[in-house]
């Protein structure tokens, strides 16, 4: 690893977390993946190049590596606007349908036909974001541990 791929990694985990730090104060997650400031790809290339720094010269203390892990797996976070779109819907009509009168009256919105409707795309977007998370913690361990 050249000094010049340290710097460039350093610059992009600096810009993502500013934008995770933002989205995570605002409760903005799932986000749009066109947010963030370069690549899933590049951003969990720099995170996995500092963090083999660090853990290299001793400089990986645990606040830092809560800080990498949950910066590289909040990556499964950021999706496709589509599917962010879909999310954000369905949200706010359960949260329309949970302020709302009687179940009957609930049942005849266009909120109630919201969540019948995406349930099932709904639960199939967290179902894979979950996935995609386990599979960058898991990822994120082997990075740490010892060879």
């Amino acid at each position: 690893m050249t000094d010049a791929d340290l710097a460039f990694a350093q610059q992009v985990v600096v810009e993502y977390a500013r934008v995770l730090a933002r989205d995570l104060s605002e409760n903005r997650l799932p986000e749009r993946v066109d947010v963030l400031p370069f690549s899933k790809t590049v951003i969990r290339d720099a995170i996995e190049t500092s963090v083999t720094f660090m853990s290299s010269t001793s400089g990986l203390t645990d606040e830092m590596r809560e800080f990498f892990e949950t910066a590289y797996v909040s990556l499964a976070e950021y999706l496709e606007a589509e599917l962010v779109s879909l999310v954000q819907d369905y949200r706010r009509a359960a949260e329309e349908l949970s302020a709302g009168a009687t179940v009957a009256d609930r049942t005849s919105t266009p909120a109630w036909r919201t969540l019948a409707e995406g349930a099932g795309l709904a639960a199939e977007i967290a179902r894979a974001t979950t996935a995609e998370a386990e599979e960058l913690r898991a990822r994120f361990h082997q990075l740490i541990s010892p060879p």
